[in-house]
């Protein structure tokens, strides 16, 4: 009996022991293979071409690169979906943005994740939502939206990206507050909800980030839907200045599937600190020329609070955008 406690006592402790051993190798011996970071949307927007900007700089402190893989679809749902269920090893991430996490659970049968299916690590972009039309409309502001839009009852289209995504939110309060209609044509991305409307595909685009419309001397963007103008576009008037109590910001985000090992994200946090030690006045200067949003550097426990507390609002707003979940 004696005998048996011993051999039962030492292979506990043996078992301990390898577990120890086990846990603290996790960073030691993370990364050794490439790391993909999935981005739910199609190339070409603003979390997209904010990630590909730090992903090469994010490689010269982890050692292994850091592959973009774009899958969009249903808004950014089927990336998001991909990640959730990813294995919480480290080597999937995630950029993902608030409507990505925070609202489509309100509007989409698919989503199959919610808030605490992920690991917050880094907030790293602040981007609004703009309102453009073509330079040779008559909406020369947004009281002239609203005043046709009365008149056209419905007639009127707008784009944007996917179904129950922030300007979607965004939008559809705007029209509630006002007692409008539009028609909403969703688009695979900002870029092309710009697109659709320069080529008279719709009326106006409703974007997360200009959509590349500050660059085109064909669109004329009506407002910023922020607090207060933006420092890259400064000459754009906010919808609250027009008189529309409208206002939403977004925040882009790397995030990682629940359940990482603390010792693993610690090298990912880690990383992305000391790429913004060395280049972060670069990223200062490239995203809003390149990506349409301003950098931040956010610990990833402040967006995960952040979005949460967002989460009502989103919550509010859903029932009155008459989305039966899709």
């Amino acid at each position: 009996m004696h005998t048996a406690r011993r051999i039962a006592a030492r292979t506990l402790s043996a078992t301990v022991l390898a577990l120890a051993c086990s846990a603290g190798a996790h960073a030691q011996g993370f990364p050794n293979k490439q790391i993909e970071l999935i981005l739910p949307a199609a190339p070409g927007g603003t979390t997209d071409t904010a990630v590909r900007l730090m992903t090469g700089k994010w490689q010269e402190f982890l050692g292994q690169p850091v592959v973009v893989v774009n899958v969009p679809g249903a808004g950014g749902v089927i990336g998001a979906n991909q990640v959730a269920k990813a294995k919480p090893d480290g080597y999937t991430l995630m950029g993902a943005f608030d409507s990505l996490v925070v609202a489509l659970p309100f509007v989409q049968k698919t989503v199959e994740y919610n808030m605490d299916s992920f690991s917050y690590l880094n907030g790293f972009g602040m981007g609004a939502i703009y309102i453009t039309a073509r330079a040779d409309s008559p909406y020369k502001n947004m009281a002239d939206v609203i005043d046709a839009a009365k008149k056209a009852n419905g007639k009127l289209s707008y784009a944007s990206y996917g179904i129950g995504v922030i300007t979607h939110f965004t939008a559809e309060r705007l029209w509630d507050l006002t007692g409008v209609k539009l028609t909403y044509v969703p688009y695979k991305s900002s870029p092309e909800s710009v697109s659709a409307m320069l080529g008279g595909h719709v009326d106006f685009a409703v974007t997360a980030g200009t959509g590349g419309a500050a660059r085109n001397p064909q669109a004329r963007i009506l407002a910023v839907a922020g607090d207060q103008r933006r420092p890259d576009t400064p000459s754009i008037p906010t919808l609250k200045e027009q008189g529309y109590p409208v206002s939403l910001d977004f925040i882009s985000a790397v995030l990682a599937p629940r359940g990482l090992p603390e010792d693993v994200r610690a090298r990912l946090v880690d990383a992305i600190q000391k790429a913004v030690a060395k280049y972060g006045d670069l990223f200062r200067e490239e995203f809003p020329k390149k990506a349409d949003l301003l950098f931040i550097n956010m610990p990833g426990e402040q967006v995960q609070k952040t979005w949460k507390e967002r989460q009502n609002w989103f919550r509010e707003t859903a029932p009155k955008m008459n989305l039966d979940k899709r």
